[in-house]
């Protein structure tokens, strides 16, 4: 056999599903209104209660948001590699920065992180306080869909 009589067969760009044929163009359309018609959902919130650095029991609802936010406070964003891009904050970025600076622009650090878990609809900053000359104390209120969450929390320079 030489290569002139040799004939490659491509299957045409129809697919055939459930005897119904699609070309490319109507499989891609179809497949983009299956995602679009999905919705997103929030995983449960039920986890593990820490209590000075041991698991003591399980927590869920607004109890498990309080320690979320506490948790991401507490996180240094990209440092811990089992935890995402999004997960954390970024508030030792401001560590030796003018306190002016610093006063100014907390409140877009922790929004930030806490607006990445999508437990959380808003986050607002009620009060900011410089109690030294390097601390800066921040009382928070976090929209939740479990209800308000108010914290404090301090922020050193």
């Amino acid at each position: 056999m030489d290569d002139d009589q040799i004939v490659q067969e491509y299957p045409s760009d129809d697919v055939n599903i459930n005897d119904q044929e699609y070309t490319d163009d109507e499989l891609d359309d179809t497949i983009a209104e299956e995602i679009d018609d999905s919705e997103e959902q929030s995983l449960p919130s039920l986890t593990y209660r820490v209590e000075n650095g041991r698991i003591r029991s399980m927590v869920d609802g607004q109890d498990a948001i309080m320690q979320a936010i506490q948790k991401i406070l507490m996180t240094e964003r990209f440092v811990f590699v089992i935890y995402d891009e999004q997960y954390g904050h970024d508030i030792n970025e401001l560590i030796g920065k003018d306190m002016d600076y610093v006063y100014d622009d907390v409140e877009r650090v922790i929004r930030e992180a806490l607006l990445a878990d999508d437990r959380i609809d808003d986050v607002e900053i009620l009060k900011k306080e410089i109690v030294e000359k390097n601390s800066l104390e921040v009382a928070i209120t976090a929209s939740t869909i479990y209800g308000e969450a108010v914290f404090n929390m301090e922020v050193k320079t």
